[in-house]
């Protein structure tokens, strides 16, 4: 990475003794999918038939690699609350969902057990991480800043309030321990 001033190759400092330079500003996620392969996405649409249903359901199996979650968007046909909580017991079941990695030059699979597509069963919720209300037929983005990390067996779940179709993508990066 290589700084340089504003008004030229060697860094300016300022009156008041600040240096100035410009450089690039490459986000951790940007980085992990570009110079790592290890960006990935993970998705999960249906209809859910009842309320209170986990919708997805994602486990860290990675033994060297936090999985850092950025983002998840959630979308709902009806109004919708959708919970985030971290899986305290119990093993997840249902449809397993593939993470997609994120840079389409990479053929590294992710290191994670997701289950998603359809009702999520068996985990028990531990403590609530987030809530986020939907209005019927928006998505909203629950922005985590890469502050949602997970080591390795941690395990995350989402559930959503409504008997309506909804659909959950989860946009993380592995970053090495």
């Amino acid at each position: 990475m290589a700084f340089r001033g504003v008004t030229g190759n060697i860094p300016d400092v300022t009156d008041d003794h600040q240096l100035r330079i410009i450089g690039p500003v490459e986000s951790d996620l940007e980085y992990a999918s570009e110079a790592k392969g290890k960006a990935y996405s993970w998705n999960s649409s249906f209809a859910t038939g009842a309320t209170d249903v986990e919708v997805i359901s994602i486990k860290n199996t990675s033994s060297s690699d936090i999985l850092v979650i950025d983002e998840i968007v959630v979308c709902a046909v009806g109004a919708c609350v959708f919970t985030l909580f971290e899986v305290t017991s119990g093993t997840a079941a249902g449809t397993t969902i593939t993470g997609q990695n994120l840079n389409l030059s990479s053929g590294l699979s992710a290191p994670a057990t997701s289950y998603g597509n359809a009702a999520v069963t068996g985990s028990l919720s531990g403590n609530t991480l987030a809530y986020q209300c939907v209005t019927a037929g928006y998505s909203t983005i629950l922005d985590t800043k890469g502050g949602l990390v997970l080591g390795q067996d941690d395990e995350i779940a989402l559930t959503a309030s409504a008997n309506t179709t909804v659909y959950v993508t989860l946009i993380g990066h592995y970053k090495v321990i």
